[in-house]
């Protein structure tokens, strides 16, 4: 039997805090709360760690994160982080969105995929990005001008609206490389 755990580590911790330092619309008596962990389980294992300095948790549908740490893992080992400056965990969706320079940082495939939102679907197992992302590997850097679509074990992304400049002969191309 599949069984999900989600869990909202520190909230029972955490004492709610009206403070204003971190209020996306800047309301009073919000419900804050400082370095949560929410993740999900399967055969008792985590397959996902989300982390968040603070996180307002006033609206009933979603949370506000502060700095989020998204770390993906893959038969009980890291496999994959998304950091950025803001986010939002949509609860009955289990949507998480990172944005403000937004990076994710695969573990094993070696890569670095920079854009500024990037958006993870915990049922679908989907990462995606809808505006220009810079796909890094090695030295070879590839940019998807419509964003890129993903799973969390990144082997295979599709680039959107993904240009490539042909050379018109095969001497243009060996100019090129020298």
């Amino acid at each position: 039997m599949r069984k999900t755990l989600l869990l909202l580590a520190a909230l029972s911790l955490a004492a709610c805090d009206t403070s204003k330092e971190f209020s996306p619309d800047e309301n009073a008596g919000m419900q804050l709360a400082k370095k949560v962990a929410i993740f999900e389980s399967k055969s008792n294992q985590k397959t996902w760690i989300l982390r968040s300095e603070a996180v307002d948790f006033s609206q009933l549908q979603t949370a506000t994160l502060k700095n989020p740490d998204l770390l993906l893992k893959e038969n009980g080992k890291d496999s994959a982080a998304v950091t950025g400056r803001t986010g939002t965990f949509d609860y009955p969706s289990k949507l998480v969105s990172i944005e403000g320079n937004a990076k994710l940082q695969s573990f094993t495939e070696d890569l670095t995929i920079t854009t500024d939102k990037i958006f993870y679907d915990v049922d679908k197992d989907r990462i995606w990005s809808d505006e220009k992302t810079v796909i890094t590997r090695g030295g070879a850097k590839v940019t998807a001008k419509g964003g890129v679509e993903t799973d969390s074990k990144l082997s295979k992304i599709e680039l959107k609206k993904q240009t490539t400049r042909l050379p018109t002969d095969a001497q243009e191309l060996k100019s090129k490389t020298l």
